[in-house]
């Protein structure tokens, strides 16, 4: 929905994600590289292709797991000169379960690695909704149950969210556990997508391209909702567009996530925003933070009271709607 700038803070954290993985557990733990070495020794001569990129991810691991969005496009170059989609679908043994990537990713304690330590990450990144729809919650939550058996309370951690891979595993499973490629999204958003290659990517170096998308609300619409004896909320058009003109890029995105169809169904936000706009007005603000300094020492915090949501673009993920409802209050005048 919105992109996420890689600055030298993201970076430091990509960097520590690499070197420390897994690095919390047990003495009996198996590492990556150790079932990536169990698995090429298990390979043999016929596997020739399947033992070279084993070793080659092995090689690599630690590049590959901090590796940016553009050093994972080399990467994919690299290691397609050596194994084809043909190669990852194909089965060591005509008896075996798994696939060649399937091996790969198990290796690669992706399992593990969803299960507990990317947690950690999404828990202090302040990503708190799904990074492709911004309408689902993307969260960590912290609960506590009665054990009967052990007859005590107990504490649980559970994930309400899914990952997805901006690079699919089956056909680049050496990316399975990279920092970059690793996206939070709600389960509807992780379905739809699967295998799919998309346009938009989450990371960039450029600040100037975090915003791809913008809501905006029809003004003749907004015309004839006030000129209504009773206003029909539901005649308020509300639009998805790509800021740019890419229609490929609004299309696909629209055409996999439904986007346009998730926020139709929320007329009623953009309607409450209409009232605020009349009644908060720039004249109205600067009297409230004069006469309210106490409670409003700064601008967002008052912005962020009006319109019900974060009103600062940073701040998109900490909040479902936060892009929608942070669009049209800037088109309104609110923020």
């Amino acid at each position: 929905m919105r992109r996420i700038l890689i600055d030298s803070e993201l970076e430091i954290k990509a960097e520590n994600y690499s070197k420390n993985l897994f690095t919390g557990r047990n003495a009996n733990f198996k590492t990556p590289l150790d079932e990536l070495k169990k698995l090429r020794d298990s390979l043999q001569m016929k596997h020739r292709v399947q033992k070279q990129y084993v070793q080659k991810i092995i090689d690599q691991y630690q590049e590959i797991l901090k590796a940016s969005p553009e050093e994972m496009r080399l990467l994919i170059t690299s290691f397609q000169t050596i194994a084809k989609s043909d190669i990852l679908e194909s089965k060591l043994k005509t008896k075996d379960k798994l696939k060649f990537h399937e091996l790969i990713v198990k290796a690669m304690r992706y399992d593990e690695l969803r299960s507990s330590e990317f947690r950690q990450f999404v828990s202090s990144s302040g990503i708190k909704t799904c990074v492709y729809c911004n309408s689902q919650l993307a969260i960590i939550s912290e609960i506590s149950f009665y054990d009967k058996k052990e007859k005590k309370r107990k504490p649980k951690v559970l994930a309400k969210f899914e990952l997805d891979h901006y690079h699919s595993k089956s056909q680049y499973p050496f990316l399975c556990t990279s920092f970059y490629n690793l996206y939070p999204v709600c389960g509807n958003c992780n379905r739809a997508k699967s295998k799919l290659d998309i346009k938009f990517e989450l990371y960039t170096y450029d600040p100037s391209k975090l915003d791809l998308f913008n809501f905006w609300i029809d003004d003749e619409t907004v015309i004839n909702y006030w000129l209504e004896k009773t206003p029909d909320v539901s005649k308020l058009k509300i639009h998805f567009d790509s800021i740019d003109g890419d229609y490929d890029l609004i299309n696909e995105y629209n055409k996999i996530f439904g986007i346009q169809g998730i926020y139709d169904t929320q007329n009623d936000v953009a309607e409450e925003l209409l009232h605020k706009a009349k009644v908060y007005t720039n004249a109205y603000n600067k009297s409230l933070l004069k006469n309210f300094h106490d409670l409003f020492p700064d601008k967002n915090i008052l912005e962020k009271l009006i319109i019900g949501n974060y009103a600062n673009s940073s701040e998109t993920f900490k909040r479902p709607m936060a892009k929608y409802t942070q669009d049209l209050a800037k088109q309104l005048g609110l923020i």
